[in-house]
């Protein structure tokens, strides 16, 4: 997938996601408006019912049309113009509020008709789970004027427990879209970094498998030359160099071979016990002869007075010459390069130093990943398969050992791997 096809899928999926949020947004705003009017429109039928009823009570009749007035969003007057049984009116509030949709705090007061002055009140608690409703018998009438009343909820109900349920289901279903599509966005990404990588391992791999091909190739001309019979240290000569670069590309291949067996956890580590001093001794005598080409310069400090590793003593040698090799090609100066060993409160170390380029901080995590390869500084022409420390990491890996860089660009490199006791 091509970048230009990876940001349509982004849009799009921004787009839909977006789209799908002010979809939400617009029906639970709607849905708001509905259960309100729902409400208004309840309670204002309820309050007609029980004016009816009063009214039918004193008159026989039903007499005033319409008299409930909505005066704000949580109060609502009975405009009705009669005596009142406080004992009947109480009754019939109750009950006709006991219901599930009405089931919330309110208050009502009654008022005298001719001076607006409110003669009663009373509180009616309705949202208790199974409260039974205690009906009083002994207020008073009210015959010496006529009166109207009112009711207030302080604390309205908002939505019900369905539409809860129906947006809550809703909002979770909206937030498993938006994860899904960050999740997939992140494989993506991963599998185009991934295919990239691959890429630039395939063009190193080509490079470094080019040179030994050729030169084999070479020597193979030479030796079917019939005069080479006559000539055997030139003979002998081509046929070392023939087995030098098959066990250099054996190498290469079983270096490949190794990190899939790392990444499946089929390697078998054969451990067994070593001094860490002396494999380190014996791979500076050989590094030495490569640094001296190019003048650099080598301090080994074995302050380490217990050394004795159980590990795997052939991946353990390929770790640390991996981590010179990067010392001495990733270095733009006159390397020097510092071995280290130690051990301190959480047990054996062995620490890398080098004067190199460095490594951007925020290529760190990124730069144990298999093929990555740092994109930056002047040494882009170093070949390789961005596999070394992809390696040491799966190596400190299976031995449970702490693998810890610290590097600033333009100033080197410190990879310690620490060994817990």
């Amino acid at each position: 997938m091509n970048l230009k096809t990876i940001r349509w899928v982004i849009a799009l999926g921004i787009i839909a996601i977006v789209t799908i949020i002010l979809s939400q947004v617009f029906w639970i705003r709607k849905g708001l408006l509905i259960n309100q009017s729902n409400f208004e429109t309840a309670v204002t039928v309820t309050l007609e019912q029980i004016a009816a009823k009063i009214e039918t009570s004193n008159h026989g009749q039903k007499i005033t049309n319409k008299p409930v007035v909505r005066i704000s969003p949580h109060a609502y007057m009975v405009n009705i113009d009669e005596i009142i049984d406080l004992n009947q009116l109480d009754y019939y509030i109750k009950n006709e509020f006991s219901n599930p949709f009405h089931k919330v705090d309110f208050v009502y007061q009654v008022y005298e008709s001719t001076h607006d002055q409110m003669v009663f009140e009373q509180r009616v608690s309705s949202n208790v789970e199974n409260a039974t409703i205690v009906y009083p018998t002994n207020l008073p009438k009210l015959t010496e004027s006529t009166y109207y009343f009112k009711i207030n909820f302080p604390q309205r109900p908002i939505v019900n427990s369905v539409m809860i349920f129906v947006w809550a289901t809703s909002i979770i279903a909206l937030t498993i879209v938006i994860v899904f599509f960050g999740y997939s966005l992140d494989v993506i990404l991963r599998q185009k970094r991934l295919s990239e990588f691959q890429n630039s391992f395939i063009n190193n791999l080509a490079h470094e498998f080019k040179t030994p091909i050729s030169t084999i190739g070479i020597a193979a001309e030479v030796l079917i030359e019939p005069e080479i019979i006559d000539e055997p240290e030139r003979l002998r000569s081509y046929a070392g160099i023939i087995k030098n670069e098959n066990t250099r590309l054996t190498g290469q291949v079983s270096k490949i071979l190794e990190l899939a067996k790392l990444e499946n956890d089929e390697l078998v580590l054969n451990k067994e016990k070593f001094q860490l001093n002396e494999l380190v001794s014996e791979i500076v005598t050989s590094f030495e002869v490569r640094l001296a080409e190019s003048g650099g310069k080598l301090i080994v400090d074995s302050s380490a007075i217990v050394d004795t590793v159980d590990a795997y003593k052939v991946h353990m040698q390929n770790v640390i010459n991996t981590l010179l090799d990067n010392a001495l090609k990733y270095n733009d100066k006159t390397p020097e390069i510092t071995i280290t060993t130690g051990r301190d409160d959480i047990g054996l170390f062995i620490s890398i130093a080098d004067n190199g380029i460095g490594i951007p901080k925020e290529f760190h995590r990124k730069i144990f990943e298999k093929f990555f390869r740092v994109p930056t500084g002047n040494i882009h022409n170093v070949k390789g398969y961005g596999l070394g420390l992809n390696y040491v990491k799966m190596i400190a890996k299976a031995h449970h050992w702490r693998l810890r860089l610290d590097s600033v660009l333009n100033k080197g490199s410190i990879f310690t791997i620490i060994i817990p006791q």
